[in-house]
């Protein structure tokens, strides 16, 4: 309903309305008028039909009379053909249904041409009475020739006057068409024009939509700055000043977001400068970090060579080994932390280089494991390293960075042996294998695994399941593999299965046999493209 209503209260649809009850009532105007003719003429025709049956009956009426007259026909023969003149005389008149022809009466400006053809008609019908009834009244015998000729004189009166009956209706039938034809033309200039109105009309309303679509091309081009002119108080104009409020209001936005790209572009300039002054305070600390660790570093190993020496001679010494391995540790510690620092730094400056060369990547296995001796020692972790070749003596020889691959083996046996030093079985197994064209490494744990919520984001910088971790070692790891055209991946353990059946193995803390058991831990792997 109050659709309807809001149809009903539109502008533009009662302008619209109001021009189609126009036209309509015009069409339908036109052809009453034009049918209130087409039916005069009509009329008129069968008039005139009518009107010149008179010169056949009073034809047929003489033809009886002379028969009459010459003894071959009867009174009641003539009487019947002046009764049909007469029937067609007064249908003329007043109208009816006559030879299936519904007439109409005849029109007042014609009456008179009737009345004269009624009056020849009285006038034959009363000198043939006299004529029939001369006999009756024993008068003598009339002329025939002379009541033929006066016979003949009224019938050619009554056709005459016909006649111009019929000639004044045919005057009569063609004014009608001239003016039926006048009507018809002035009906079509009226409805052509009309037509023009509701077309200037239509053009009239539909130009703001013309307007708004030329406006919304240009405003899809990019200018913003196009108005429509408003006019009128229709939908259509309440609809052109939404646009031009829709285009101020676009205007202001685009204004204030150049203003506000303007100041981002500032500030992102800002931060991209404080990021560089970080990065190169980053750079300067780990430097200046690497400096005093490498004397640390060297000068605690001469020392704890002497001391260990000392021990195998005096049996003495064992405490200030102990504080040398602590002071080696934390200086190898320092100095990842300051590698992986630097390494962080390129990795997001995008400065990262390779520098490769062809190497055994078991060779490279075997010797960060050695590094970690000591330490797998003291942790008393098992470790055991296994690769599935053809041979023991056969290499895995890769193109890669040897440093930076050996810093990624550092830091997942790193998290490995952290992991696994706290656990009841204390064991890691590494693994290498050739697989369609590359090398696949896995270093597997039996610590406390992996958090399903960190499992996701694992790889991502400063994420952690290590509470004294930084969270950058993994991320580093997987920019230096993915760099390299490998690929990075971790899962926690669910199944432990050692075989030898067709692996050679190099095992560290002791011999295992065969053995399937559920584990805890986790395994991290890493794939390498195999050297040409």
């Amino acid at each position: 309903m109050l659709g309807l209503l809001d149809k009903i209260n539109s502008r533009i649809l009662i302008k619209i309305t109001l021009l189609v009850i126009v036209e309509i009532i015009l069409i339908v105007g036109s052809f009453s008028v034009l049918a209130f003719f087409q039916s005069q003429q009509s009329s008129l025709g069968n008039t005139i039909n009518i009107a010149g049956n008179n010169r056949f009956l009073a034809t047929k009426l003489l033809l009886q009379t002379e028969k009459y007259l010459d003894g071959f026909s009867s009174t009641p023969r003539v009487a019947a053909a002046i009764n049909s003149l007469q029937f067609n005389i007064m249908t003329l008149k007043q109208g009816g249904v006559i030879s299936g022809i519904d007439l109409k009466p005849l029109q007042s400006n014609l009456v008179e041409m009737w009345k004269t053809i009624y009056k020849n008609w009285n006038v034959y019908k009363l000198s043939f009475i006299r004529v029939a009834l001369t006999p009756q009244l024993g008068v003598r015998l009339i002329d025939q020739p002379s009541a033929q000729n006066r016979f003949e004189s009224l019938a050619s009166n009554l056709v005459n006057a016909s006649d111009k009956l019929v000639t004044q209706l045919g005057i009569q039938t063609d004014r009608n068409s001239q003016n039926l034809m006048q009507l018809q033309i002035l009906f079509a200039v009226l409805i052509v024009g009309i037509l023009i109105l509701i077309l200037y009309l239509v053009a009239r309303m539909l130009k703001p939509i013309f307007d708004l679509t030329q406006a919304t091309s240009k405003l899809k081009k990019g200018n913003f700055d196009v108005t429509v002119r408003q006019k009128g108080n229709d939908e259509l104009s309440v609809l052109t000043e939404s646009f031009n409020s829709m285009t101020a209001s676009i205007r202001g936005y685009m204004k204030d977001q150049r203003e506000l790209t303007q100041k981002l572009g500032e500030a992102n300039e800002e931060l991209n400068n404080k990021d560089k002054l970080k990065n190169e305070f980053i750079n300067i600390a780990a430097h200046e970090l690497r400096a005093p660790i490498q004397p640390i570093l060297g000068m605690a190993e001469v020392l704890r060579r002497r001391k260990t020496d000392e021990e195998n001679t005096n049996h003495s010494g064992t405490g200030d080994i102990e504080c040398l391995d602590i002071i080696i540790r934390n200086a190898k510690r320092l100095l990842r932390l300051e590698q992986n620092i630097l390494d962080m730094t390129k990795i997001e400056s995008k400065s990262l280089k390779l520098d490769k060369e062809r190497f055994d990547l078991t060779q490279k296995i075997t010797n960060v494991i050695n590094d970690f001796s000591s330490e797998l020692s003291k942790e008393k972790i098992e470790l055991v390293f296994t690769t599935k070749h053809k041979s023991e003596s056969e290499p895995i020889i890769v193109s890669a960075d040897k440093v930076r691959i050996f810093e990624v083996i550092s830091n997942l046996l790193s998290n490995a042996i952290k992991f696994t030093s706290n656990s009841d079985k204390k064991r890691i197994t590494i693994n290498a294998e050739k697989r369609d064209g590359q090398v696949i490494v896995n270093i597997r744990d039996t610590g406390s695994g992996i958090k399903q919520e960190v499992i996701p984001k694992l790889f991502s910088k400063f994420v952690t399941d290590s509470p004294g971790g930084t969270g950058v070692g993994l991320f580093i790891s997987k920019n230096i593999i993915e760099a390299h055209g490998g690929k990075i991946w971790a899962q926690n353990n669910i199944k432990d299965s050692n075989s030898n059946s067709d692996s050679n193995s190099n095992r560290y803390r002791g011999e295992n046999e065969n053995e399937k058991e559920k584990e805890n831990g986790a395994t991290f792997s890493f794939s390498l493209p195999l050297a040409k």
